[in-house]
């Protein structure tokens, strides 16, 4: 008989623990961080008009490792001469960026600053962009690089 009365009160605990649980968990609702888009942009190529000599293009590409669509993704490229002063910087609006995809883009400039043969440095990143955390701003060492604007 004792032991039979061990077990209810071991079952009546539970029973109230697990109800207060539930409830707690009910009226407090978990909330889970909204998903983002993770972007960062990679420059390919700094290349002359052959045709036209006055003008020059480089290309660069944005990645998106989230799995969620990035919006209204402004890249920002610069050219650095050899001695790390800024001779120029484009803003290109690449629009959307697929969940875990990348895409391409493509500025063409005039006034070229210098020659591609000349030491120089080119380097495109994500100024801004919707529903989406950027990568380059995460690093204190790469912010450091990508907010030149000497």
């Amino acid at each position: 008989m004792q032991k039979n009365n061990i077990w209810i009160i071991g079952l009546g605990i539970l029973l109230v623990v697990s109800i207060g649980l539930n409830f707690y968990l009910f009226n407090n609702q978990i909330e889970f961080p909204e998903e983002k888009a993770l972007l960062t942009a990679v420059e390919i190529g700094l290349y002359e008009n052959l045709y036209d000599s006055s003008e020059m293009f480089f290309n660069y590409r944005v990645d998106n490792y989230g799995n969620v669509e990035a919006k209204n993704v402004k890249v920002k490229c610069k050219i650095l001469d050899k001695n790390q002063n800024l001779k120029l910087s484009v803003l290109d609006n690449t629009g959307s960026v697929a969940s875990n995809s990348n895409e391409i883009g493509e500025v063409v400039t005039k006034n070229i600053p210098f020659s591609i043969y000349e030491d120089g440095t080119l380097f495109c990143y994500i100024e801004s962009c919707d529903n989406c955390e950027i990568l380059s701003k995460n690093i204190p060492e790469l912010r450091e690089i990508y907010e030149i604007d000497k």
